[in-house]
Formats: structure tokens, sequence, C-alpha cells
């Protein structure tokens, strides 16, 4: 019901009669979160797990909250709590998910692919564990490997704008299949017609098409969308400019319309 201070009275009263009940605590903490007090709902899971040193949810949502709020010097206990959860619940995928995004933040990348993929092959429809996964590969360099997972997210969630942008950007850079580029981006002005980056990137494919004066009119669209864009003025000026040096480069090849004897 969104009544979050009337939620916490009603368990600080609770605690009063049962001071060593690690539910209440949990809850508070829960209450804390939609309050915006991440520090202070840490602090009641915290509480909870040292009533209950095995309750499930406060173990995993305070690992969460350690990643989330970049607590860099409690992230060695986000993966001890995971690690418990997961010895209770080895087939959980939120745990696994959860272990890829700490692996992420602390640059293990081996660590969070494995860890990410654990996550999809227990759920395949796993939507941040896929997009995730799929964003590291690329990453790292491997935009081909992320194809897959790309695509099994947008066939579970076909409106994900991010997996759109991402699949849209490895089709005109790496594979240069041009026209599977153009309907991501049309997908996404489909959901969302404003949407700045997608008509921008549809001018990228213009440009990598060859196409310079359509590439031209489309950021000039583009930045009527978006006047303050730097990088948007910054490609026209380039496009602009493109344009100028293969005008400048025909008028030099073009044969007078006499020839004097």
């Amino acid at each position: 019901m969104n009544r979050t201070k009337e939620a916490q009275e009603v368990y600080e009263k609770a605690l009063t009669y049962e001071n060593n009940n690690p539910d209440l605590y949990y809850n508070l903490g829960v209450v804390l979160i939609e309050q915006g007090k991440p520090k202070q709902a840490l602090a009641y899971f915290d509480k909870a797990i040292e009533c209950e040193p095995e309750h499930i949810q406060a173990l995993m949502n305070s690992a969460i909250l350690i990643q989330e709020t970049g607590l860099v010097k409690l992230r060695p206990i986000a993966y001890q709590r995971l690690f418990r959860v997961l010895k209770k619940l080895p087939n959980n995928d939120r745990v696994y998910f959860n272990l890829g995004m700490l692996a992420m933040d602390d640059e293990q990348y081996a660590n969070a692919e494995d860890w990410f993929k654990k996550a999809v092959q227990l759920k395949p429809d796993f939507r941040s564990a896929l997009f995730n996964l799929a964003l590291l590969l690329n990453e790292q360099k491997r935009p081909l490997e992320a194809i897959p997972y790309l695509k099994g997210l947008l066939s579970h969630f076909p409106d994900h704008i991010k997996g759109l942008i991402l699949l849209g950007d490895i089709n005109t850079n790496h594979v240069k299949d041009f026209e599977e580029a153009e309907r991501c981006y049309q997908r996404i002005l489909e959901i969302d017609p404003n949407h700045v980056q997608a008509h921008h990137n549809q001018c990228v494919v213009l440009v990598e098409k060859g196409d310079l004066i359509k590439a031209k009119q489309c950021l000039l669209q583009v930045q009527q969308l978006a006047p303050d864009l730097e990088y948007v003025a910054r490609h026209l000026a380039i496009v602009e400019n493109r344009l100028k040096i293969v005008t400048k480069n025909l008028d030099s090849t073009t044969l007078p319309s006499t020839l004097n004897p």
C-alpha cells in the first residue's frame, strides 16, 4: 500500500516483544530500502543474519545491496553470503547472476562470464543475465559470441531497447549486416519515436553504406531532436567535411565542356 512509515512503526513495535525475530529485522530492512535508506537497511539485514545465520532472504538481499550500492570494502562479505545461499539453493539462478555482477565490478571477467552463463542455463529467459552476458562478451572484444544471447533476449523480450541497441551496433560495426542493424533501430523507433540514439545510429548505418547525402539529412534531423548533444554536431561536421572532399574530387576530375586546340 506504499505506507512504509506505518509499516516501519509496526515492525519496530513488534521488536519490543520479539527482539530476536530475524524476520522482523529482515522486513524492516526491506522497508528501509523502499525509503531509500540502504545503509540502515543493511544494518537490519545484518541483525537478521546475527539472529539466524542461515536466513536465506537476508543473506541474499544484503549481498545484492552491497553490490548495488558499491560498498567495495564489503564485497568479500557479499561473496561469502551468496556462497552460503548457494549451499542451500544450488540451482538458484539469482545467486549466480549476483555473483556475476560482483565479479564484473571486481573486473574478474572470466568468473563473471561463467556465472552469467550458469544463470542463463538455469533460466533461459533471465533478462538481466542475458543482456549483461552479451554486454560483457562485446566489451571483451568477442561481439560475435554475444549475438546468440542477444537474440535469445529479444526472443523473450522483443522491446528490450538496450538489447536492440547493442545488437544493432554489433551488426553495424562487426558483422556489417546493415539491413539487420536498421531493423533493430527501426524497432526501437516503433517503441519510442523520439529515441535519439536509435535515430543517430540509423545515420551511422547510412555513413557505413556510403550514402553521405542521406546521412547528412539524417543527422540534421537528429540535431533538431537533440540540439545540445555534442557528438551529434561532431558527427554532422565529419559527414559534411567528407561530402566537401568528395565534391572537390569530383570537380577536379570533370573534363571541360570544350577542348582547346
